[in-house]
């Protein structure tokens, strides 16, 4: 752990009151003025030690509530940010004349509300006629064509719940026909047993689908399996905790695609081992594992030809939505 400019000055304190002031050799004379000076950078000495073991402390209690930064280090989702009704979607006002993965997405967003934009990562008057179309449609004033806070907010939830409500249309990058993301025979869900597992309504998309357990259960109680077969070539991510695993698929419409499992712990086999579906690979996390509030697992897959983990924030999750939901439904839950 690297030190802090406080705890360079309390050893440097430290160290210069025992070399040059606090030296009893040195304050031996018997003069009462000498004991006392000795007797008061006893003091100091001892408040100067107390003050480290709580800078120290402080830094443990800092890491833990982390949930584990000191291992996983956390990163923020490329492009935009978690949000609430009052944060950040994106992380730049969009208009017209921009470029960027941003634009490619609220373009995506768009199409999904059956405003159908062409996802060219281009912000042109195509887009801006759709962003003001949204806006009116939304009643958010004054309808400019832009995309600040608000509006990205009131489109990222409009997004959501037609991606609950199983209506998510179009020809989008967020839709189950255009990802691949169809569900298949040989496919399971990837929660054991789903009586444990709370009903679809009470998921949310992030970058994966967050999923919560009946009374938080965790642990052996709740046994994370491997949705397909394949292998696992990671263990631990960035935010996800140290142990969550990433299975590479092999064959079916997912072949090559790789799903993450994020907030598990212990992880139940090594990296390299080849799993059949269905077969137990994690427990769900018990605590904050990773960068969480409470026992879940957040279950997601890349994009197709992206990086092994993991997808922009609801790059993939409002389609994969639609592919567990159904093998949720599939396993007997409601």
């Amino acid at each position: 752990m690297p030190l802090s400019a406080a705890m360079v000055d309390v050893f440097a304190s430290r160290s210069l009151i025992s070399a040059n002031v606090c030296n009893p050799a040195r304050l031996r004379a018997g003069s009462r003025t000498g004991v006392e000076r000795y007797r008061a950078m006893r003091v100091l000495r001892h408040t100067l030690l107390s003050a480290l073991a709580i800078t120290l402390l402080s830094a443990s209690a800092a890491a833990a509530a982390s949930g584990g930064a000191g291992l996983v280090a956390p990163t923020a989702p490329k492009v935009i940010v978690r949000a609430s009704g009052s944060a950040q979607v994106f992380s730049r006002t969009l208009r017209k004349g921009q470029h960027g993965n941003d634009v490619t997405i609220l373009q995506s967003w768009l199409s999904d509300l059956g405003l159908t934009v062409s996802s060219t990562g281009y912000f042109g008057s195509q887009t801006k006629a759709a962003v003001t179309r949204f806006q009116l449609g939304s009643h958010l004033a004054p309808a400019s064509g832009a995309v600040g806070t608000r509006t990205a907010a009131t489109l990222q939830a409009a997004v959501q719940r037609k991606a609950r409500s199983g209506l998510t249309a179009g020809n989008s990058g967020l839709t189950a026909g255009s990802t691949g993301l169809t569900p298949a025979a040989g496919l399971v869900f990837p929660l054991r047993p789903v009586s444990a597992v709370l009903p679809a309504k009470t998921w949310t998309l992030d970058q994966g689908i967050d999923i919560s357990t009946v009374g938080s259960a965790c642990g052996s109680r709740v046994v994370e399996v491997a949705m397909a077969a394949g292998t696992i070539v990671q263990e631990g991510i960035s935010g996800f905790g140290p142990d969550a695993p990433v299975l590479k698929v092999s064959g079916g419409p997912y072949d090559g695609r790789y799903i993450y499992y994020g907030h598990a712990a212990p992880a139940l086999v090594p990296v390299g081992t080849s799993v059949a579906a269905g077969e137990p690979i994690a427990e769900l996390g018990c605590g904050d594992v990773g960068i969480s509030s409470g026992p879940h697992i957040e279950i997601g897959v890349n994009a197709p030809g992206g990086t092994v983990c993991c997808p922009g924030y609801q790059e993939t999750s409002p389609a994969f939505y639609d592919v567990i939901r159904g093998l949720y439904k599939q396993a007997g839950g409601r």
